[in-house]
């Protein structure tokens, strides 16, 4: 089953869809990074979270906090912080963000040396004072009510109430995580789909040109006795010999222009042919009716959809298939576990 042609197939494909996922990914992480997606996705998330849309109440006074974000904050000339959204961090740890929540809401210094030693109903109580001073009356009911549930529920043991905050702020940030990841797999499919119609990458083709043409690398070589001689024995041999090589470098070139399996014929970027004619991918022709346009999109498709389980998933596979291709896995992957997986 495991024959040299079905391996050489199939590390062709898996090397196309790692290296159209290597340029999407590349180009996505360039995105985020020139229009800090990132830490523009947390601040969305931690605004709903605290409900402050506005960012002038809890989330502001987060932003300030050096736990959430150490770099952002600064002093103007009267002393006041100001600029809490400068340096927006892209990642907070969750206890972190707990320790934020419990100083600004006034919990962390809010029990007494004693409470604090023997969490009971004296500690809950100094906690609840202090969040009722800190968020008096119906202010963001959502957070007051979460906040006072946990102190009751943890007897005023601060440690708890911050383990307990942490849980939830990291729970919260999935959520977060899960919009920032869909937007990533939108912009890396139309990147993927992009890259793929630029170079040319059809997965379908590509397999079928490569199970067809097996011994591709042996018709690129040079036929037998063109090799260049070390010296001829007369001028007439030396010539014919350098005829010989020019000949077979035509040869090859004229393969290579109508066989790579990826890339876009030379001198016709972006062009299809139908009948004997070139025509723009952009033009109307190019996609009318059994237009080859149509011919070329379904292996662009599954190349950009490939791409979808990143360079990581396919370089993992490629490594098995070179594997089972050579000698087998080494004894440390057996012992490892990762030869089974491959």
């Amino acid at each position: 089953m495991f024959n040299s042609s079905v391996l050489d197939v199939a590390m062709g494909v898996v090397f196309g869809f790692l290296a159209v996922s290597l340029v999407t990914s590349a180009i996505v992480e360039g995105i985020n990074s020139a229009l800090k997606l990132r830490s523009a996705s947390l601040f969305s998330g931690i605004k709903s979270l605290v409900n402050d849309p506005t960012f002038t109440g809890l989330a502001k006074s987060l932003y300030l906090h050096a736990a959430v974000n150490p770099r952002g904050s600064a002093r103007s000339s009267a002393g006041a912080l100001d600029a809490p959204l400068k340096n927006k961090p892209a990642y907070v740890d969750k206890l972190q963000f707990a320790t934020a929540l419990l100083d600004v809401t006034g919990l962390s210094a809010a029990s007494a040396e004693d409470a604090a030693q023997a969490p009971g109903p004296a500690a809950v109580a100094a906690l609840q004072a202090a969040l009722e001073a800190r968020l008096p009356g119906d202010t963001n009911p959502q957070i007051k009510q979460l906040l006072l549930g946990t102190v009751q529920r943890t007897q005023g043991d601060i440690g708890r109430v911050r383990e307990e905050v942490a849980h939830w702020f990291d729970s919260a940030m999935d959520r977060v995580g899960g919009a920032f990841k869909r937007w990533t797999q939108l912009a890396s499919l139309v990147i993927a789909l992009a890259a793929s119609m630029l170079l040319n990458v059809d997965s379908i083709h590509l397999a079928a040109l490569l199970w067809a043409q097996p011994a591709v690398v042996e018709q690129l070589k040079l036929p037998e006795g063109v090799q260049p001689a070390a010296a001829p024995a007369t001028a007439e041999d030396a010539a014919a010999a350098r005829t010989a090589r020019e000949t077979a470098a035509a040869d090859v070139a004229r393969f290579l222009k109508t066989n790579l399996p990826v890339g876009w014929p030379q001198s016709h970027f972006l062009e299809v042919s139908a009948n004997g004619q070139w025509f723009s991918l952009w033009s109307a022709s190019a996609w009318s009716s059994g237009g080859a346009g149509w011919t070329l999109l379904p292996g662009w498709l599954v190349t950009a959809i490939a791409t979808l389980f990143g360079a990581p998933f396919w370089f993992d596979v490629l490594q098995g298939v070179v594997r089972l291709k050579g000698a087998g896995p080494s004894p440390a992957e057996k012992e490892t576990g990762r030869a089974a997986a491959t």
